[in-house]
């Protein structure tokens, strides 16, 4: 199977490009490399792979890409609260505009399977159990620019495309191009560092699952495109914790770390949610997230350790203060093209009537 991985070179495309590989599949990474590091896309994906250095949201960069390809995978995007709102029309045009840019250019080259990465903050703050069939209760400009973009994309492929949505729980774990700023993945880099876990509140709710493991239900999906437009949630019905529970783990896994309490409430995030992945373990039961949050604090932790990982605390591994650093050094910043004005406001009246 020939697949196309837009945002590849990223924290899960990375971890991703390499098991496609490894399962082979012939993959192209797309990547804007956007973020201010020295990666290598040679040191990053396996020699399987190919790479095309091209903007995410350039249209006609997007079709010679996908042009022959069995799937698209949209992997791209600001992630996180945070580095959304330091350029709201920065993050429209990527986690909006560009994956129905991406979409058209599949519908132009008649790709036949559409893969969009989306994530469990659409819900929000929510009680009880939350399923695909919740409204979703986007609290930011991250959350709602994935709920928008799910929408205009069912639309846009049905009858043209297959389309998966994979809503991911909070992603933890080793990646060739390593993230710390993720909950889990930061509570063990500051143990491992600095020897404190910090803990701000604790009651509220989050799913985690292993980078690995969203790998292998992206190829899972893969496998298996359906008629109709599918949403899972990616992880774990065993791996919904509290915030105070993942510090707790992070505590057991480095030995002589403590917990450091901050205000009783993060009141800069307010998302609180219990996640259902029964449908995913369904659908897929041989790829139903297994990994344990402590594999995954232990392979942070050990690298932080070992130094393979350096100073946690590097503008590198954060995505919100990474965009900055990249935008300031004229690496990444709102396009202005024609398709990104009209999909930017496309995206506004419908933001509009949502509220």
């Amino acid at each position: 199977m020939r697949i196309v991985l837009l945002g590849g070179a990223g924290y899960i495309g990375a971890v991703a490009t390499r098991h496609l590989a490894a399962l082979g599949h012939h993959v192209t990474v797309v990547d804007g490399l956007i973020y201010q590091r020295d990666d290598d896309p040679a040191r990053l994906l396996p020699g399987a792979a190919a790479f095309v250095h091209a903007d995410l949201r350039d249209p006609a960069a997007l079709r010679d890409a996908v042009a022959g390809a069995s799937a698209v995978v949209h992997l791209g995007g600001l992630v996180g609260e945070p580095a959304c709102a330091v350029d709201e029309r920065l993050a429209v045009e990527l986690n909006y505009a560009s994956p129905v840019i991406a979409a058209q250019a599949a519908i132009d080259e008649a790709v036949p399977h559409y893969v969009f990465f989306s994530s469990c903050s659409v819900y929000g703050s929510r009680e009880g159990t939350v399923d695909e069939d919740t409204t979703p209760n986007p609290l930011g400009i991250y959350a709602r620019t994935k709920v928008l973009a799910e929408r205009r994309l069912t639309g846009m492929l049905a009858g043209r495309a297959a389309l998966t949505t994979l809503r991911l729980a909070t992603v933890h774990g080793r990646s060739p191009r390593q993230r710390l700023d993720s909950v889990a993945n930061r509570m063990a880099a500051q143990a491992a560092w600095h020897g404190h876990i910090p803990l701000n509140g604790g009651a509220q709710r989050r799913p985690l699952v292993h980078v690995a493991d969203v790998a292998h239900v992206l190829a899972a999906a893969l496998a298996t495109p359906a008629a109709e437009p599918r949403v899972f949630n990616v992880g774990s019905d065993e791996r919904n914790y509290t915030i105070a529970d993942i510090a707790e783990t992070v505590q057991a896994a480095v030995p002589g770390a403590r917990i450091e309490r901050g205000p009783e409430r993060d009141e800069t995030d307010a998302r609180d949610y219990r996640v259902s992945f029964a449908k995913l373990a369904a659908a897929f039961p041989h790829a139903a997230c297994p990994t344990s949050l402590s594999t995954g604090v232990k392979e942070v932790a050990d690298a932080v350790a070992g130094k393979e990982v350096g100073d946690p605390d590097q503008e590198e591994y954060d995505n919100h203060r990474g965009l900055i650093a990249s935008r300031r050094a004229g690496r990444i910043a709102a396009l202005r093209s024609a398709a990104c004005d009209r999909l930017h406001a496309e995206y506004a009246a419908i933001d509009r009537s949502a509220r």
